[in-house]
């Protein structure tokens, strides 16, 4: 629970990009030809105000998973068992790994010359690791941006 809900609560930027696109883009007469045709608050929330908010949800879901996809610093405080690190915390393991092996303690241990390890190299394929997932989600959200642009051009 001390990972997941932390990043729940809603922040201060989340609320504003909320209040600004139901300000700007969601005209107060639709929302009162609702209560004239007789919609009640909560049908003309779900009915009305949620189809047309999608891109602006999808925005802050985007921002709130990749804030959990790089978040290892929790995990390396909370999370005791390997088996539960998530990606970002293996790969900071791997990478410290890496530096160790490229040390010269690490050489003078096991009583042999220091190792030549290429590490940009690896710090980019653990990279690639990182971001695969992350525009594999993107590419199934698109489809809402790409809504909410239509729905902002034939506005008027």
């Amino acid at each position: 629970m001390a990972l997941i809900l932390p990043n729940y609560l809603m922040n201060a930027f989340n609320v504003f990009l909320m209040t600004n696109y139901y300000r700007n883009n969601i005209p107060v007469s639709l929302i009162e030809s609702a209560q004239i045709d007789g919609a009640g608050e909560m049908r003309i929330f779900f009915k009305i105000i949620l189809p047309l908010s999608i891109p602006s949800v999808a925005t802050i879901g985007i921002f709130t998973g990749l804030a959990y996809w790089n978040d290892w610093i929790n995990g390396l405080y909370y999370i005791t068992e390997p088996k539960l690190f998530g990606i970002q915390n293996l790969l900071v393991r791997i990478m410290e790994n890496i530096q160790f092996l490229k040390s010269g303690s690490a050489a003078s241990a096991i009583g042999t010359v220091a190792v030549q390890l290429p590490s940009t190299s690896i710090r980019m394929a653990l990279a690639v690791m990182g971001i695969i997932p992350v525009v594999i989600i993107f590419h199934f959200i698109q489809k809402y941006f790409i809504k909410g642009v239509v729905i902002g051009a034939v506005k008027g």
